[in-house]
């Protein structure tokens, strides 16, 4: 595939020196892919240029770069990049366990993780879909059904059981982080052609929670995990994360 797309951009773009600039020093996948190529061609106008040496500053009139060049400007798009995995983004709103335990600050101490992408021990009733280590980049709309299935188990077992709490064990969780951490050195991020690539994929702490299995083993555990993994227990007052 880098083959077949290093082709297209000698075609595309006719500048050797800017068609060199333009190829990534990683390998294919490092980073998400643009959603389209039609761009590429744009760098063939005479009023387009290519700015690689970094930028210092930006006043009112120009963008400054490190070469000590200034670059006039009427409108300027700030398109710098994604911060998916950063402090604060997961999630994106307050969520609270036992002892009213923030789940970002959960996270924060003990790195992004969740039995099977779905659930987080210290954090009942509550599920999520596509949680750490859920998606596997992948189809949304398999996976999304893989996860609701292993929460609909839960919820049936629960009224089954005439329980009002559900909570994944600790031990679940930590045996299946640890399954995923042993898994991920066959995942493309942690070849050596990725090292430079400044992905948004990793986190804060060098992880990067996508899931390291195929869509069929995804959806096969969500049939077949042990709901022993879980606690349901009946309480006058329940306990949920909120």
């Amino acid at each position: 595939m880098e083959s077949a797309a290093k082709r297209y951009m000698r075609r595309e773009v006719h500048d050797p020196t800017t068609r060199e600039q333009l190829i990534p020093r990683y390998s294919l996948g490092c980073k998400r892919p643009s959603f389209h190529n039609s761009y590429l061609a744009t760098y063939n106008r005479s009023n387009v240029s290519l700015e690689t040496s970094g930028i210092t500053h930006i006043d009112h009139a120009s963008v400054h770069s490190r070469d000590g060049k200034a670059h006039p400007i009427d409108v300027l798009i700030l398109a710098t990049g994604f911060k998916v995995m950063e402090s604060g983004n997961m999630p994106t709103y307050v969520l609270k366990g036992r002892g009213g335990l923030e789940q970002a600050t959960w996270w924060d101490e003990h790195r992004l993780q969740a039995f099977e992408g779905v659930s987080v021990p210290g954090f009942p009733n509550h599920f999520n879909i596509f949680g750490p280590y859920g998606y596997n980049g992948s189809s949304y709309f398999t996976l999304i059904e893989a996860q609701s299935r292993h929460i609909v188990r839960c919820l049936r077992r629960a009224r089954a059981l005439g329980a009002n709490l559900v909570e994944v064990k600790k031990e679940a969780n930590d045996r299946y982080f640890a399954e995923v951490l042993s898994r991920r050195h066959r995942q493309v991020f942690w070849q050596p052609s990725c090292s430079g690539a400044n992905s948004y994929y990793f986190d804060k702490h060098g992880d990067v929670p996508l899931r390291p299995s195929t869509t069929f083993e995804t959806y096969w555990r969500s049939c077949t995990f042990r709901l022993s993994d879980y606690q349901f227990e009946n309480r006058a007052e329940v306990v949920g994360a909120r």
